[in-house]
């Protein structure tokens, strides 16, 4: 079997829950960007971006990553760099994001739940409409983010900062907001 075929059938395989037999029938060549910078300054293929994520080594470089779309619960990005990263609409559910970087990304509608974001960086990071129910968000810095209609249904931002955060029809019933940095300047009781 040549290379790329091996290579189509492994993304076809990665990627057949997302899409109806109907959908795969019409369309046998599905391609997703996922595209990064890597260390050494080459853009990274989907699949070195997905195994760098699978991957257990601490400061992932995924910097501009295009991940949107993805199903990457459980995955453990501790440390990693998703600065400017797109990750909209994807699933995050139980991910380890100690001390990640999310610095400018794009998180609208994503699913975080129970994710352990505890010391990130989220500044000005676009979380509109995603679900942080559960999530671990203590000290995490989210000055200028957008949470407009995030659901952060018993989310722990305790020592968080979100000062000039945008959180217009966000769901916070249960938060808890110790020492929290409101987004007026305010430090929450």
């Amino acid at each position: 079997m040549n290379t790329s075929r091996h290579i189509s059938l492994i993304v076809l395989m990665i990627l057949a829950p997302f899409f109806s037999p109907s959908a795969l029938a019409q369309k046998p060549s599905v391609k997703i960007k996922i595209k990064t910078k890597n260390i050494r300054g080459g853009d990274l293929t989907k699949e070195e971006c997905l195994q760098q994520i699978r991957g257990v080594r601490l400061s992932q470089d995924l910097r501009g990553a295009q991940l949107d779309d993805v199903d990457i619960s459980g995955a453990n990005l501790i440390s990693a760099d998703l600065s400017d990263a797109n990750l909209k609409k994807s699933i995050l559910t139980d991910a380890k994001l100690v001390r990640a970087n999310l610095t400018r990304a794009n998180l609208e509608n994503a699913i975080l739940y129970q994710a352990d974001l505890s010391d990130a960086k989220l500044a000005n990071a676009n979380l509109k409409n995603a679900n942080l129910t559960k999530a671990n968000l203590k000290n995490a810095s989210m000055v200028g983010a957008n949470l407009s209609k995030a659901v952060l249904i018993y989310a722990d931002l305790s020592g968080a900062n979100l000062t000039g955060a945008n959180m217009e029809g966000a769901k916070t019933n249960g938060v808890v907001f110790s020492g929290t940095i409101m987004p007026d300047g305010q430090i929450h009781p």
